[in-house]
């Protein structure tokens, strides 16, 4: 299932880019479906920057076909991104905590300038689901179940990319 976000921020590209980067904890107040953020690592070299950072979310959108399935303890995820300070990219992968064999998530964000002093962030990726090795899902039902979980998923994932666009907004001008 493909993800696609885009969203012009009236901030430089370079300053979005290095926020993005750096600040991600800070952002956090403004990210109303994550309760933390854990910076994990961190290595510099060559012009790029990696990090693993833990996303720990809020469990109080569970649908009710999912709650038999996804408990609140699950709601966190591994992102491992790879930003390259040449092109202004960031290389990412998602693994969840639960479901660690059935989810497979990752992408690409592009900064790109939008005129002289705003950017323009689009994040795209793509989600997996094997229903399959989801644990307790009998094998009769992974075909209705699957694209309800994917959906949950996505829907969980994307806001939180459009509300990360938003919160650096906010985040940099509570800083002016």
């Amino acid at each position: 299932m493909k993800i696609d976000v885009n969203s012009t921020i009236a901030y430089s590209r370079d300053t979005v880019f290095d926020t993005y980067r750096e600040e991600i904890q800070a952002l956090v107040q403004y990210l109303p479906n994550i309760e933390k953020i854990d910076v994990v690592s961190r290595e510099e070299k060559d012009g790029i920057v990696t990090f693993e950072n833990h996303w720990y979310a809020s469990a109080s959108d569970i649908p009710k076909v999912a709650q038999a399935f996804v408990k609140p303890e699950m709601m966190k995820w591994i992102d491992r991104a790879r930003w390259n300070l040449d092109d202004k990219t960031c290389e990412w992968e998602i693994e969840t905590f639960f479901m660690k064999e059935a989810v497979t998530c990752k992408g690409l964000n592009s900064f790109s300038e939008n005129g002289s002093d705003a950017m323009t962030l689009r994040i795209q990726g793509d989600l997996g689901l094997n229903v399959k090795k989801v644990p307790g899902v009998p094998t009769l039902l992974a075909g209705t179940i699957r694209p309800q979980l994917e959906k949950f998923i996505v829907a969980m994932i994307t806001p939180n990319f459009e509300t990360i666009n938003k919160g650096i907004a906010q985040y940099l001008a509570s800083k002016s």
